[in-house]
């Protein structure tokens, strides 16, 4: 079956992995816990990433151990203290890999479809078109705001 649309999806959430790396490797050490928008930077980067794991299911794979509480990587309580870029950069190749393979599970056919692992979990309503998309959305929002926080601080930006 054909994968021209899957691998057009594909260019999009490289972009935000290169950007989400970028941001990890140009924040300066002082600016990594900092609030911006409500939320450490270092905790936007990681729930970008983290979101992943909600919404995709790589078939055969067991999600990686949480580098910090749920709710921490759901943006629902700030984190008590930072992890390190270390750390955030390690998730960030680890989600690279699951959404390679995933994206190479899917076929044109398949991005009409019902995201079921997600319905099934969240009974959130989305196609798996849907879902690539929306990730990548997402990373990107969350670049934005910390963008702006090294913009604000007189430095270059990622974008």
């Amino acid at each position: 079956m054909s994968q021209e649309i899957v691998k057009a999806l594909t260019g999009p959430v490289e972009t935000s992995f290169a950007l989400l790396e970028k941001f990890i490797d140009s924040c300066p050490d002082d600016l990594w816990a900092e609030k911006k928008g409500g939320w450490p930077l270092w905790q936007q980067i990681y729930h970008a990433i983290g979101a992943i794991d909600f919404f995709i299911e790589v078939p055969g794979e067991t999600p990686p151990a949480p580098l910090a509480p749920a709710g921490v990587g759901s943006l629902t309580e700030v984190a008590a203290e930072a992890v390190g870029k270390a750390e955030i950069k390690a998730a960030l190749e680890s989600a690279k890999g699951r959404v390679g393979k995933f994206l190479a599970s899917l076929n044109d056919a398949d991005l009409a479809k019902r995201n079921e692992p997600l319905f099934a979990r969240a009974k959130f309503e989305m196609t798996l078109a849907g879902t690539v998309s929306m990730l990548s959305a997402h990373a990107l929002y969350h670049i934005g705001s910390c963008d702006a926080a090294l913009r604000d601080r007189g430095l270059p930006g990622v974008f």
